[in-house]
């Protein structure tokens, strides 16, 4: 079966168009690729941040509450030396119950220190592993970018050759046929020209009466589908 020629040149421009197309959204991919790797690290730091103020605020914390235990240690040096002064035993009852609550509030400071010393330990041990998380982004940051510079080279270049090649492809069209064309393919989410397929409009499904089915055939002339408004064309393949 013959094609009309036109319509076999406007099949074959729609494929280098979409070869261009796809190196095109690949070339526009590559700065939103380059802000994930920039995020991560970000995150990364921030996440890193976060651990070593947790571990600065935890050891101020233990810092503050080890001065309460030297003051505290000190005020029982003192009950303890005024022991030995009491001259009655109400006054020494007094003086062992005052003691023993300093002690109580020793005790609970000293509990308290042990707890930010496990905290710092445990945040300690974080700030080594966001460290290595840091350090693992900044290298895949500097080792990403190095392969979307390759990248880009090779897809610049690319679209480059694409570009050419689908210029070459519009030369044998005629002007209002490549006008007619370019309309289609932008309105049209790239595919301008849609393959009759079993009676209907391949990309949107609408079926052709059986004069619109002939005269598809026979493409003697650019025709469109009637529901979508693309170019139709009639393969070899169509009738499956």
């Amino acid at each position: 079966m013959t094609v009309l020629p036109e319509l076999a040149h406007l099949l074959e421009l729609q494929r280098r168009d979409a070869a261009l197309a796809e190196s095109m959204r690949r070339q526009a991919e590559i700065p939103k690729r380059r802000q994930v790797l920039t995020v991560a690290l970000d995150r990364a730091r921030s996440s890193l941040l976060g651990i070593q103020r947790d571990r600065e605020t935890a050891r101020l914390a233990r810092r503050v509450l080890e001065k309460e235990v030297e003051s505290f240690q000190s005020e029982l040096a003192r009950l303890e030396k005024q022991l030995f002064d009491v001259k009655t035993n109400d006054e020494f009852t007094a003086m062992q119950h005052q003691i023993a609550n300093v002690k109580t509030k020793r005790s609970d400071r000293e509990t308290e220190i042990l707890d930010l010393m496990e905290r710092e330990e445990s945040l300690t041990a974080a700030v080594a592993k966001g460290e290595a998380a840091v350090a693992g982004s900044e290298r895949a940051l500097k080792d990403g970018n190095a392969a979307l510079d390759t990248e880009t080279r090779t897809l610049d270049a690319e679209v480059s050759e694409r570009t050419h090649v689908r210029d070459e492809g519009r030369a044998p069209i005629g002007a209002p046929t490549r006008a007619k064309y370019a309309r289609r393919y932008a309105g049209r989410a790239g595919i301008a020209i849609a393959e009759v397929r079993k009676g209907a409009c391949a990309a949107c499904h609408r079926a052709l009466s059986a004069h619109e089915l002939q005269l598809a055939k026979q493409a003697e002339a650019i025709r469109s589908c009637e529901g979508c408004g693309r170019i139709l064309i009639y393969l070899e393949s169509s009738a499956g």
